[in-house]
């Protein structure tokens, strides 16, 4: 796999520096780094934690509306396969060659079949949102400390993500960026100095390196707005 790269001027809090960035072709570092700050995270949340605890609290007091949607969120996997169940699949059709059927008659079954299978599709839509709304309707009358114990599941996956998102694209970052004049010499010295850049320097830096591998890029960690946390 080749390495590609090219010079960035980033704005700093004490003026422009001229960077180079490079592909780091293998995540694997960065992967496993993340899953270990995902782990590390979680942990926090363990059952009887202060930090379980108090977000426990924090949900109890935060907009009901917010609150339900994370407990629906939190339901919404094992409604779906529900839903699933439900509506079932058509069978999927196979040439009946033994009894003489040829390919065109065998070629109208199968247009048949994906017919069917799109209004299976829909009509599963069209469920999946009345029991969705069935369900938020039931979860708006519980009393709001019960209804934070149900959201309670969901945000912590949205804080085990976040922290596994900031931590493989800290680790991106500190092996892209190299310094002007010496592209094998890393601009960074450690994780640390990543960790520590304002948020505007590292999304300029990371609209760089999108610049450089947009198909990698594509799948650059992106943090949720909506479940972003300072910690």
């Amino acid at each position: 796999m080749g390495v590609w790269g090219k010079p960035a001027r980033v704005e700093f809090a004490d003026g422009y520096e001229e960077l180079w960035l490079q592909t780091i072709g293998d995540r694997t570092e960065a992967l496993e780094h993340g899953h270990e700050a995902m782990q590390r995270k979680l942990l926090e949340f363990r059952p009887g934690s202060e930090r379980a605890e108090a977000l426990k609290q924090a949900l109890a007091l935060a907009a009901p509306d917010d609150v339900v949607e994370l407990a629906l969120a939190a339901e919404r996997s094992e409604v779906g396969a529900g839903v699933r169940r439900e509506v079932a699949d058509p069978v999927r059709p196979r040439q009946d060659r033994a009894a003489g059927e040829g390919d065109e008659a065998f070629a109208r079954r199968r247009a048949e079949h994906e017919l069917r299978c799109q209004e299976i599709g829909l009509q599963r839509e069209a469920r999946l949102a009345e029991v969705l709304g069935a369900r938020r309707q039931e979860l708006m009358r519980l009393p709001r400390e019960e209804l934070a114990e149900k959201a309670f599941p969901r945000r912590v996956d949205i804080e085990c993500w976040n922290a596994f998102a900031r931590t493989c694209d800290d680790w991106v970052l500190l092996r892209a960026v190299r310094r002007a004049d010496a592209h094998d010499a890393p601009y960074f010295n450690d994780i640390a100095e990543i960790q520590a850049l304002h948020p505007a320097v590292k999304e300029q830096l990371r609209r760089a390196y999108r610049e450089i591998e947009p198909a990698e890029a594509d799948d650059f960690p992106k943090l949720s707005a909506a479940g972003a946390t300072s910690g």
